[in-house]
Order: C-alpha cells, then sequence, then structure tokens
C-alpha cells in the first residue's frame, strides 16, 4: 500500500504541476482512489489514461469498485482517499453522522440528452403510471435515485407508488426480466439501455420528474481528509474538471477509453454519453434532497451546503 499521510507537505508542487509542470520523482503525492466504471463515474479512469493526474503531480493507484457502499466503506476506513457516490447515498451518509463531504461534481442527468429510463417490454400493455400501481419494477437500489425518480414519476402522474413492489436488479439484466416477465417495468441506465432497445420500450424518463438537469454522483473526502489535504484536494477537483471537459467535447474517443475499463458489449444502437459537471453546483443537488427528505427517503431534509467541502 502506498504510505499515507498529508499531503500539505507537497502542495506547492502539486499546485504548480497543476498549473501545467510536471513534478519530480521526489514530490509526486500518493492518493487512492475508488472509481466505477460505468460512463457517469469515469473521469478518474480518463485522467489517468490522458495523463492529467501524473501532470498534476500524483502517483495514483484506482481501485474499481462494483457498488457505491463499498466505496463508502473504503472511504470512511482510510483504505482510500478519494470515492464517488450518488447524491442520496451520501445524503444517507450525512445524516448517520458519517464525516464525508463532496469536493468535485461529477456525472449529470440531463432531460435532453437521458442516459436512463423506466422500461417496459416492447409488447407490454402498460402504458402510463397508472398502470404499475401492484406491480413489481425494478431499480438499481432501494433508496438510492433510480428509486426516488420511479417515486417522483407516480406521484406526478397522480400514481400511487407505494402500491409497487420493488426489486434491486442490474441494469443489465432489466431486459431478459422483462422479457421472461419476472417484472413489469424496471430502470435501465447506459450502456445496457441502447443495448436493450430492440426489446424494450421506454415509458417514462423518470429522473426528468425530479429536475431537467441534476448531478447524479460527485467525488467525495472525509472531513479530517480534506482538512489535512485542502491543497491535493483542490488540484484533483481541477484534474477531474479537465478531464470531464475533454470528455464532454470527445464523446467518441472517450468511448474507446470507456470500453477499455467496462468491456462494453458490441451493440449496434448509438449510446447516449454521459455528461460532466465543471464545478460543484448546490442547485444540482438540492432538488433531489429536497424531494429525498419530503418522500423519507433520508430521515431529515439534507441540504448541499451539508456536503460540500468548503471553498469547493
Amino acid at each position: 500500500m502506498v504510505p499515507r499521510g498529508p499531503f500539505l507537505a507537497a502542495s506547492a508542487a502539486a499546485l504548480g504541476a497543476a498549473a501545467g509542470g510536471r513534478a519530480s520523482a521526489q514530490t509526486r503525492i500518493p492518493l487512492h482512489i475508488g472509481a466505477a466504471a460505468n460512463d457517469s463515474f469515469a473521469e478518474a479512469y480518463y485522467a489517468q489514461q490522458l495523463g492529467y493526474f501524473d501532470r498534476a503531480g500524483f502517483d495514483v493507484e484506482i481501485t474499481n469498485f462494483g457498488g457505491g457502499a463499498q466505496v463508502t466503506t473504503g472511504v470512511e476506513s482510510g483504505a482510500i482517499d478519494i470515492g464517488i457516490s450518488s447524491v442520496i447515498s451520501l445524503a444517507i451518509a450525512t445524516v448517520r453522522g458519517l464525516p464525508f463531504v463532496y469536493i468535485a461534481g461529477g456525472g449529470i442527468y440531463t432531460a435532453d440528452k437521458p442516459t436512463l429510463a423506466l422500461c417496459v417490454a416492447k409488447d407490454s400493455p402498460l402504458h402510463g403510471a397508472h398502470d404499475l400501481e401492484g406491480k413489481t419494477i425494478s431499480i438499481s437500489g432501494i433508496k438510492d435515485l433510480t428509486h426516488l425518480s420511479v417515486f417522483v414519476y407516480m406521484l406526478k402522474s397522480g400514481a400511487d407508488p407505494t402500491k409497487v413492489s420493488f426489486i434491486e436488479l442490474p441494469f443489465s439484466q432489466v431486459g431478459a426480466a422483462l422479457q421472461r416477465g419476472t417484472i413489469a417495468a424496471g430502470i435501465i441506465s447506459e450502456p445496457s439501455l441502447s443495448a436493450a432497445v430492440d426489446d424494450v420500450r421506454i415509458l417514462a424518463y423518470a429522473e426528468s420528474y425530479i429536475a431537467k438537469r441534476l448531478m447524479v454522483a460527485g467525488w467525495f473526502s472525509t472531513m479530517e481528509w480534506f482538512k489535512k489535504n485542502m491543497a491535493a484536494a483542490h488540484a484533483f477537483a481541477r484534474v477531474i474538471y479537465d478531464a470531464g471537459r475533454w470528455a464532454n467535447a470527445n464523446q467518441d474517443k472517450s468511448l474507446l477509453l470507456l470500453d477499455k475499463y467496462a468491456k462494453l458489449e458490441p451493440n449496434a444502437h448509438p449510446m447516449a454519453r454521459a455528461v460532466f459537471l465543471e464545478s460543484l453546483p448546490p442547485d444540482m443537488i438540492d432538488p433531489t434532497l429536497e424531494l429525498a427528505g419530503r418522500l423519507k427517503f433520508t430521515d431529515r431534509r439534507v441540504r448541499a451546503s451539508e456536503m460540500i467541502a468548503p471553498g469547493m
């Protein structure tokens, strides 16, 4: 394991490198990052492949995690310095008193280029929110953003989401479950959404009922780590935003890099791509938190200001 400790001793080198120089081997800053190899969470992989971390003076090790809970555990224990987490997951951790803070914005959902949808089988008789009452719907996780999006979609459409049975199912398995009739509807995200387009029908872009633009996930650390390593945190954020800016402008090239890490299945249909933030605006987070608090997905109303590190 790379030795740990405050990064402040090397902060000047990090800031100089982030501005365009290259740190020497003696001043390189060790950094453990927890990420996930899917489109909305891929900025760290892009930054590593493009040499952005190297030029900023970081000696980076990225660990690929299968789920957000593992990332949270890793950051809390100190096994990793920075991880990525969805907004509701971090809000739940905040309510529980875990000292996590966002230090950089990540992927967003945008209604004009949706990367996630609530789907039914192609020949399904279901055509609206009321038809879902009494049915089983798959989501990626209980009390996560996909769960909240279906709740809000049904409520705003005049239906009752408490009459639905929710189950957790990976996006890649939803299409087959719809075909078998195991579920009546399910949330599918890219790249599984475009891969399943011949067999499913989009019932609703459910996250659009939360907001037209919202942050799906962001990069976080503990408050203790942030306070001890503020210069490094700012340098990391600049690297992540540079990677996101590159990915937004080079979607064909970023897809090739994503395939390297995510091992995408061959797909004849175009894939809607994630869009990344270049800052950490509270108004991209608060609509989700307000609804999560009102609908008891969190035990109290959490505000974005509680979850964003000072000055970030």
